[in-house]
């Protein structure tokens, strides 16, 4: 057992995610007023204290009971310039990260000493590592003081640092800070035709709830259109659709028209869309019939996820289609008109190696898709592979990182950049989620979601709509219920919350 004890600050969780990197079979805790650790536990303190008016110190220690493992104290005088255009507001919350980052940076320093290990994302622990790159660009300091800072501040491996500027490149002529005026929508269906083993997203199975489809679009439509209906009267404009899920054409031909046409009545025709996304996802759910009409109503990107190109793989992970399926449903796509189509893949799925990867990509690559986006799997509490899948195990160790220098290799081959990335807790090798995309062809709602610079509205059971204050950079969440049962039950409780984040709730 490990324990956190960083008693000055309340952000441990992150000290102690930052610990699972370097230990990441151990269990490790933050300490509380109850802990009684024993003595076989090792104990990670870290405290910061001021050293004169312009510096700070920061030190961790590791002990073993009473016995002294290591020590680190790094001292470090932070920014106290304001940036251009920087608020005395958004200066604190600098000058807060400044001071988190003083401390996970002295853990990282102390840890890699005493372990050997590197990790290649550093001291970031956080879900959208790129924000930082533009946050520094827009203070203006150079792309070589980015890069600096991320290497020395953020302890990142050069291969990160690379990662993150190609993609913040890409993303700074399309990052539309539009402010509360301007913004986008998603649209979940929470269903699958069977579940993934990986999976741990909240969905239900198709055939079990299927008599209740009908009420869950009543409710979606009842939320979309009192939301569109005040967007319209308050002079806000949707440029940005994206339908999700769960798989949103495992609907029937009949239900994914209807949805189609309350997101025609509420958004299309009310509003100038650039994008309109469905994630059509298993290519199992699609055929020509229901791909003429996500094309008939102006949906201008799709995705169909192979997941893996090896068809034993998809047998053992629950997948209910073949490798054929792919290539077909790809071909009825490029048939039907479609000229932006995504592609996902993950790395290190089981009984996967670097060759299985390689044959993944060619044959991805023989399709030419605009976008693929490479997850690496991470393995949640909420997944069945959970209990059959040691994700640590060491003879596996570094082959994610394999695979993915195999797409990295495969993606430049295909003339794509890096657009958007993310990282998860729990991901195989520590790596990161990247989607790549044929220039021009970058889906501007993956940006949007992943930087957090405009507001995004979220309806149906379990979507959660992130509003963002532009003063303040900061993020408001409304969420709704994620049990089907009571959104169709709570609907109208779901459009009050929205209605009072807008301001005109009762």
């Amino acid at each position: 057992m490990i324990w956190i004890d960083a008693p000055q600050v309340s952000y441990g969780n992150e000290i102690v995610e930052l610990a699972k990197e370097f230990f990441p079979t151990e269990t490790i805790s933050a300490m509380g007023n109850e802990t009684d650790p024993s003595e076989e536990d090792l104990i990670l303190k870290s405290t910061w204290s001021a050293e004169g008016s312009e510096s700070f110190s920061f030190l961790t220690t590791l002990r073993k009971g009473p016995v002294l493992l290591g020590e680190r104290k790094n001292v470090e005088a932070p920014d106290r310039e304001n940036g251009e255009g920087e608020t005395s507001f958004l200066f604190e919350k600098r000058r807060r990260r400044e001071m988190k980052n003083g401390l996970k940076g002295s853990v990282y320093d102390l840890l890699s000493s005493f372990t050997g290990k590197h990790p290649r994302w550093g001291i970031l622990t956080g879900i959208r590592p790129v924000k930082i790159v533009h946050e520094l660009l827009d203070r203006g300091c150079s792309r070589e003081e980015v890069r600096q800072t991320l290497r020395e501040t953020y302890r990142l491996h050069p291969s990160r640092v690379d990662l993150m500027m190609k993609t913040a490149e890409v993303q700074r002529p399309l990052i539309r800070k539009g402010g509360p005026r301007t913004v986008s929508v998603y649209i979940h269906i929470p269903f699958c035709s069977s579940r993934c083993f990986y999976c741990s997203f909240p969905s239900d199975l198709f055939g079990r709830i299927s008599d209740k489809i009908g009420d869950y679009l009543d409710c979606l439509h009842r939320e979309m259109s009192a939301l569109s209906d005040e967007f319209q009267r308050l002079g806000i404009s949707v440029d940005t659709v994206y339908i999700g899920g769960g798989t949103p054409t495992v609907l029937a031909y009949a239900d994914l028209e209807r949805l189609l046409c309350m997101t025609e009545s509420c958004f299309r025709s009310r509003f100038p869309l650039s994008e309109y996304t469905v994630e059509a996802g298993r290519p199992d759910s699609l055929d020509p019939q229901k791909l003429r009409l996500l094309k008939n109503y102006g949906v201008t990107r799709i995705s169909i996820n192979p997941q893996s190109m090896n068809q034993e793989t998809l047998d053992r992970v629950g997948r209910n289609h073949t490798t054929e399926d792919v290539a077909r449903t790809f071909q009825q796509a490029r048939e039907t008109g479609f000229d932006c189509i995504n592609m996902d893949v993950i790395l290190g799925l089981p009984g996967e190696t670097p060759r299985h990867m390689e044959h993944t990509m060619e044959a991805i690559a023989a399709l030419g898709p605009e976008n693929i986006t490479v997850h690496t799997l991470a393995v949640k509490r909420a997944s069945a592979l959970k209990e059959s899948f040691h994700q640590y195990d060491p003879s596996r160790r570094g082959l994610a990182e394999e695979m993915s220098a195999v797409c990295r290799r495969w993606t430049e081959h295909m003339d794509m950049v890096p657009y958007y990335l993310y990282r998860q807790k729990y991901m195989l090798d520590h790596l990161e989620n990247v989607g790549y995309t044929v220039p021009g062809k970058e889906c501007r709602y993956n940006i949007d979601i992943m930087e957090e610079k405009r507001s995004i509205w979220a309806f149906g059971a379990g979507a959660s709509s992130k509003l963002y204050h532009p003063e303040e950079d900061r993020l408001e969440r409304v969420a709704n219920v994620k049990n089907l049962e009571d959104y169709i039950s709570r609907i109208g409780e779901m459009i009050e919350r929205k209605r009072k984040a807008l301001g005109t709730g009762i």
